[in-house]
């Protein structure tokens, strides 16, 4: 049942990737779809514990504090994250953030990753997707590679390698500041976190299972535990 779902869930991602024009319904049966496998992995009685999802946009987790400055979504607190956290030192048992880091410029991206460190418990774990530097240079820029192209010519209006990669540093002007792995990690360890790479959906965590949306080779998934 599990690998059913799991192989649900790769041909929606491959269906957005590969459209020739955006298709905001299979967005929306993607984020249906995890948040059924989530459900059904996690049974009938998940465990008991407090959890942020920082910027949570458009993908509301129950069970979670959704948080986003931006009060058109379905959020449970509206707040400035690039500013602080709205939580007590050591008080929350995992934070989700996935493409938020980048919508910060990097002193306002290290203060939030102090934040992080500050409102996690010593036995937290923050889960950090966000988009690679170094991946989206190689892979759209020098090799070029097609599939990125076409759907950065779909979603983007890009139509030159140039003009992909520009607006994936950019994105309309809502990008402030790409990591590259190298420097997030060295980042994350001076704050004070011990930092492990992890794959797409997979996590040692039950409770952080299952809550990505993106994998297209282009963003680096990061675990993050007060070291």
């Amino acid at each position: 049942m599990l690998y059913f779902h799991v192989r649900r869930l790769r041909k929606l991602q491959r269906a957005y990737y590969d459209a020739q024009t955006p298709d905001g319904a299979v967005i929306l049966e993607y984020l249906q779809a995890l948040a059924e496998l989530r459900k059904a992995f996690l049974g009938t009685n998940p465990p008991r514990v407090r959890a942020l999802h920082a910027g949570s946009g458009m993908q509301y987790l129950p069970g979670w504090i959704n948080v986003d400055i931006d009060r058109a979504h379905t959020i449970d607190v509206a707040g400035d994250l690039a500013i602080s956290l709205p939580f007590r030192d050591a008080s929350l048992d995992y934070i989700h953030s996935e493409d938020f880091l980048e919508h910060l410029d990097f002193q306002a991206g290290k203060r939030f990753l102090r934040e992080c460190r500050r409102v996690l418990k010593r036995s937290g774990v923050m889960r950090l997707l966000t988009p690679d530097l170094r991946r989206i240079i190689e892979r759209v820029y020098v090799d070029r590679d097609e599939r990125h192209l076409r759907w950065c010519g779909s979603y983007l209006d890009a139509s030159s390698p140039a003009e992909a990669l520009n607006m994936h540093l950019r994105m309309h002007g809502e990008h402030r500041f790409l990591y590259d792995e190298e420097l997030l990690t060295e980042t994350l360890r001076e704050i004070g976190f011990a930092v492990r790479s992890v794959s797409w959906n997979a996590s040692r965590e039950r409770f952080l299972r299952f809550l990505d949306l993106r994998d297209f080779g282009l963003s680096q998934f990061l675990e993050c535990r007060p070291a």
